[in-house]
């Protein structure tokens, strides 16, 4: 337990946290108490579960380990509405119970490495001029639904939405990979709503960035206005094009080569070079 909550916290003292002196032995139930209470303290249980499944399934350092009562505990946390991410190996909310902006482990003040997708709506000042600010909301309230739901389809979260445009959040593993997919489903779905459902003669058109990097989450979302958001809205105000996707140089490597095979390459600069997906009817 001692070397788990190490690689939590980086570096732990049990004979300081509990007040032993060094050369007095901590029996085992003060030890597991004080471990416990100072990991639930930290908020940070739930990755302490995770890592005491991890072991037990894989072993550590060459040895199996069992924790007694362990499954117990995991029956409980997903009775109050998480799952267990296979692929990650994190507990998350369980969607299907509810889905709010953080997945339910994201903790205030702390630096996540994040994926995101932003999409604009393509000239937004005339549309409304044109068709009225009501038949506008309408639109655009159907566009988020179909965002939603996409998003949600790859654990994404909906963070910000200003009528005519927002940000989707990804985390954990491949997050780049489910950012990019979300945008591809999207421009493909946006491709039949309007030969289908549009109202607008011309359609409704968007634009869409797919970025990464660091970003402090905060529970009031200020984090909406971290550097790696700021690049992402400059990207797609500077090489946004209508009915395309663009993924940056960052995302790009580390997508599947079947994904990035369908993106065709952007020279933005001079050493620079991003990816564009677009969904068009042919010649």
């Amino acid at each position: 337990m001692v070397h788990l909550v190490r690689r939590l916290f980086g570096t732990y003292d049990l004979h300081e946290r509990t007040g032993f002196p060094a050369s007095v032995p901590i029996p085992n139930r003060d030890a597991a108490r004080q471990i416990v209470d100072d990991v639930v303290e930290a908020g940070r249980f739930l990755e302490f579960a995770a890592l005491m499944l991890e072991v037990e399934r894989l072993g550590m350092e060459g040895r199996k380990y069992r924790f007694p009562r362990l499954h117990a505990i995991v029956r409980e946390i997903l009775e109050t509405g998480y799952c267990f991410d296979e692929q990650t190996r994190v507990f998350v909310e369980d969607s299907t119970i509810r889905t709010t902006r953080n997945w339910g482990v994201l903790r205030e003040g702390e630096t996540y490495v994040m994926a995101f997708l932003g999409i604009d709506v393509v000239g937004n000042s005339d549309l409304v001029r044109r068709h009225g600010q009501a038949a506008m909301s309408d639109l655009y309230r159907a566009l988020r639904n179909l965002v939603a739901t996409s998003a949600g389809r790859r654990n994404g979260r909906l963070w910000g939405w200003e009528g005519d445009g927002g940000i989707v959040a990804y985390t954990f593993e491949e997050q780049n990979l489910r950012a990019t997919l979300t945008g591809m489903e999207l421009l493909n779905e946006l491709l039949i709503y309007n030969l289908v459902e549009c109202p607008l003669d011309a359609g409704l058109h968007v634009r869409m960035t797919v970025h990464n990097g660091t970003c402090e989450y905060t529970d009031s979302g200020a984090e909406l206005k971290c550097d790696t958001l700021k690049r992402l809205w400059e990207i797609d105000t500077l090489h946004g094009m209508p009915d395309t996707m663009i993924v940056t140089d960052s995302v790009y490597p580390s997508l599947d080569r079947v994904v990035a095979t369908g993106l065709k390459p952007v020279d933005v600069a001079e050493d620079q070079r991003f990816y564009a997906y677009s969904v068009r009817f042919a010649d």
